[in-house]
């Protein structure tokens, strides 16, 4: 056998090798591991839920803000930036429940995004004097980055809440300075009022 047809053998069962390891083996497609969590308990606790970022539990209005943070990095800090994504999540709750009573309420095709927004920040700065910070949990995970290489983060979870009363009074008084302007009507408030339980039930997302 010549050196021209040993070395094309050579390459053509290095392929073959190569091809036979299974590519459930390959680090991007092994699944996120968890390696620990906050006072070593075995699961997520049960109010940890991110399918709902935003709740009204037991009088209060829940909103869950989270992050990730490198394996070397210390928790303690992000937990205020995961806090602080929950309260960013007040005003996008506020902001996707309005549309959606909007449609409930039949108000005027005139009623656009704009408006939805201004609500949804005049009622985000009422709110702010009532927000409370609530549970806290941290886990560490080994994952699989897109390059493939495998690491070490930190997902780590806060909560806020407020009273609902002071939730739902922010969000009217909110409503009543926008009524007659831009198509909204001058009860808009009111049927924000009557539709309360589809405002925090019917339009979670």
């Amino acid at each position: 056998m010549n050196k021209t047809i040993l070395a094309a053998v050579i390459a053509v069962l290095t392929m073959a090798g190569c091809s036979s390891v299974p590519q459930s083996t390959l680090p991007e497609a092994m699944p996120d591991k968890v390696l620990s969590r906050i006072n070593d308990l075995s699961s997520r606790p049960d109010w940890l839920n991110e399918e709902r970022p935003f709740e009204v539990k037991n009088g209060n209005a829940i909103f869950l803000g989270q992050t990730t943070i490198p394996g070397d990095n210390r928790v303690e800090a992000a937990y205020m930036i995961a806090e602080n994504n929950a309260k960013g999540g007040i005003c996008s709750a506020i902001e996707s429940r309005l549309d959606f009573v909007f449609q409930q309420a039949e108000e005027g095709t005139a009623v656009d995004s704009t408006q939805i927004r201004r609500i949804g920040a005049e009622a985000c700065k009422i709110t702010t004097s009532s927000i409370k910070s609530g549970n806290r949990y941290w886990e560490k995970v080994a994952m699989s980055t897109d390059s493939g290489e495998r690491v070490t983060r930190y997902k780590v979870f806060g909560s806020v809440s407020m009273p609902e009363q002071d939730f739902k009074r922010a969000i009217l008084d909110a409503a009543r300075k926008q009524q007659g302007k831009g198509g909204l009507s001058e009860d808009f408030a009111k049927k924000v009022d009557a539709h309360w339980d589809d405002f925090v039930g019917g339009g979670n997302k």
